[in-house]
């Protein structure tokens, strides 16, 4: 890879859910991707994170009330940490804090948090017991990574938006419709880590502020509290995020990171990557760079990602 492109940070993503690799594996793992060119891992737990307190619920509980049944226990995730600083990789964990909320609205503690019954994957922002849910969440993946200089808050691909009784009112009285209810909520969230956690970078996915006009994201300062990782998995041959975007964003953010992706995101249903799409995907993206990287003042770097089912 070109250093110079991809800017000063190389991740690769590492996402637990569905198939939660061994700690032997992992043991290879690390010093490989290290030894590829990587500087850091993006890590997304989500319910194989052993959660305790009033979130013990998100790993499943065993027979005996109040153990965690996650798929690592707190002294096997210790470890991973310990394998990762000794390989000397950089860690970023990701907590989803919107969208991708399947991990935690699935269980019926949180089922009233959705913003649309049927599906646990949207959370209502309006709801009251909101926020209260993401601070627990954050409290515990931040405690337990104390040595981090970046947080992934996700918030990508809200599928359903506003669509309960709650928020569609708040909608006809805001000014800007769905993306105020949308801004509204991330800035909460982040203003949240930033009053607590002023060390503390935050990175966000870029889908959702992708269709939001620039001046909106200016009202809502965003700049001076999230920096976005713009993620495109396209083909050479279907790749489009074009200099309009880039502009956009060098106007609003200092720090603008990409995310290519190694494998997944071909299909929920895929059994193995499609190696030659993939290549393809990372080779479009040194393009796009190559032509827009003139446009933003700091291209902090990229992530591979990696999805499991």
């Amino acid at each position: 890879m070109d250093t110079l492109t991809f800017g000063t940070h190389r991740l690769v993503h590492l996402d637990l859910k569905g198939a939660p690799p061994k700690l032997s594996y992992l043991e290879k793992f690390f010093p490989f991707v290290k030894d590829i060119g990587a500087t850091g891992l993006l890590i997304e737990w989500e319910d194989t994170f052993p959660y305790t307190k009033d979130l013990i619920q998100i790993g499943g509980l065993s027979n005996s009330a109040q153990v965690n049944n996650a798929p690592y226990s707190i002294e096997e995730a210790r470890h991973i940490l310990e394998l990762i600083a000794d390989t000397g990789l950089m860690i970023i964990p990701l907590v989803q804090t919107f969208g991708h909320m399947e991990f935690v609205l699935k269980h019926e503690q949180w089922r009233h948090l959705r913003e649309e019954e049927a599906y646990p994957s949207s959370m209502c922002p309006t709801n009251s017991d909101a926020m209260p849910l993401i601070r627990s969440l954050l409290k515990q993946i931040i405690a337990f990574h104390p040595n981090i200089q970046y947080l992934h808050i996700g918030a990508d691909e809200v599928w359903h938006l506003g669509t309960c009784p709650a928020c569609i009112k708040r909608i006809q009285s805001s000014k800007h419709g769905k993306a105020s209810l949308y801004l509204e909520h991330v800035t909460e969230v982040a203003q949240y880590i930033k009053e607590n956690y002023p060390h503390l970078k935050i990175i966000i996915w870029d889908d959702m502020l992708r269709n939001i006009d620039e001046s909106i994201l200016q009202e809502y300062y965003l700049g001076n509290l999230i920096e976005p990782m713009v993620w495109h998995y396209n083909n050479v041959e279907t790749f489009h995020l074009g200099g309009a975007l880039w502009e956009k964003y060098s106007n609003v953010f200092t720090n603008i990171w990409g995310a290519t992706a190694f494998k997944g995101a071909t299909s929920s249903c895929q059994i193995l990557p499609i190696n030659k799409y993939h290549v393809s995907n990372h080779e479009a993206w040194l393009s796009e760079l190559s032509m827009h990287i003139g446009k933003l003042l700091n291209f902090k770097g990229i992530a591979l990602t990696g999805w499991s089912r």
